[in-house]
């Protein structure tokens, strides 16, 4: 390249920079970097996105405690927006444009929306491939099969794919799932293939090909300790309600599905499967009420819940904070008794009764 760039200078015979960025080339080379999962992210792409997140919050006059308040505030709004996601991703369907599809269809039941329109995308783009097999099965039990596309009268974007049909593998020159998690257009050109033709396990995206982070359910996954437990930890006693928060929200979520389900089922099954869950019911109280006591349930200690007292705005020698319009009012109207008291002093009149200052008073603030 510096030949080619600079024929006539002197670097042309090697620069000092350009000799150490090929040193180290596999540090920063794309080329070498497809068999690493970086989510198609740049390197400073997700520090900038959260600089830009942080400034909208923050400012460099902030002192500790404004920092941490409006830093809260950026992790309540973060969150909400994924419970938002969440909600949207798992009570709307998205727009499948091959109904017909099996792999679309498998794919709208597991993956967000924003990732199923990327593999969406991907299927569409196998449309104008060809397909052609290589070679029969290699050694290692895989099939070879080339995939490209015809443009201009020429082969373009010309990918091998690795098939194993006995443990639903697949393998691509890309390397798009590696490096992204996302099946590209060539595996799912041979998934295709395959399922048209009998192989009825490429009708469908194996689990292997799934990644947790991506699905409609990755919120769901229930943290384990180190020993595989759930539940508090046994030199640890504050965990104990961080645990059954966990089993909680996994037992409701299970129990939720099924009660929808049984909701819309015909009457005779809703009858006999109710009978099953009153009775499995009644058997799991039975059985939790000899190792769960009264005394135990007491001895959880419950950490980040506590009732919050209300508290006297003088308890604490302060008056509570009062707006503008009050304090213009209460100024008003000691200013207006002082006027009347000025006038009792000069003109004192016998006649007038305790009461009519008052009357007069309150009639006065109202037209204020």
């Amino acid at each position: 390249m510096v030949a080619d760039c600079f024929p006539n200078s002197e670097i042309a015979d090697g620069h000092p920079w350009l000799e150490y960025l090929k040193k180290f080339r596999r540090r920063w080379c794309s080329l070498w970097l497809r068999d690493q999962f970086t989510a198609r992210m740049l390197t400073t792409q997700a520090s900038e996105s959260c600089n830009a997140q942080v400034r909208l919050f923050l400012k460099p006059k902030h002192d500790l405690d404004l920092f941490f308040i409006h830093f809260s505030s950026l992790l309540a709004e973060k969150r909400r927006k994924e419970t938002e996601s969440d909600y949207n991703g798992k009570q709307s369907v998205p727009y499948i444009m091959l109904e017909d599809s099996p792999i679309l269809q498998h794919a709208a039941k597991v993956f967000t929306p924003d990732i199923f329109n990327r593999i969406q995308k991907q299927y569409l783009k196998t449309e104008p491939y060809i397909m052609e097999t290589l070679s029969d099965t290699r050694d290692d039990g895989m099939t070879g099969y080339l995939t490209y596309m015809i443009e201009d009268g020429e082969r373009s974007d010309e990918r091998v794919v690795l098939v194993d049909i006995s443990t639903r593998t697949l393998v691509c020159e890309c390397r798009m799932f590696r490096t992204f998690g996302v099946l590209c257009r060539h595996m799912i050109k041979v998934m295709r293939h395959l399922g048209d033709f009998g192989e009825a396990s490429m009708r469908s995206i194996p689990d292997h090909y799934i990644l947790e982070r991506w699905t409609l359910e990755a919120r769901k996954k229930v943290v384990v300790d180190v020993d595989g437990c759930v539940g508090p930890s046994a030199d640890s006693e504050n965990d104990a309600g961080i645990g059954i928060a966990m089993r909680y929200r996994e037992t409701t979520a299970m129990l939720n599905q099924l009660a929808t389900k049984l909701s819309m089922a015909e009457e005779k099954d809703y009858n006999n499967w109710m009978g099953v869950l009153e009775k499995v019911c009644n058997e799991a109280n039975k059985a939790l009420s000899k190792t769960i006591t009264s005394e135990d349930r007491r001895s959880i200690p419950i950490t980040g819940l506590t009732l919050k007292e209300k508290s006297n705005p003088r308890s604490n020698g302060k008056e509570r904070y009062k707006s503008m319009n009050e304090k213009e009012r209460r100024r008003k109207k000691r200013v207006y008794r002082k006027g009347m008291a000025s006038n009792e002093a000069v003109t004192p009149n016998n006649n007038t009764q305790p009461d009519d200052h008052l009357s007069d008073l309150d009639d006065t603030i109202a037209q204020w």
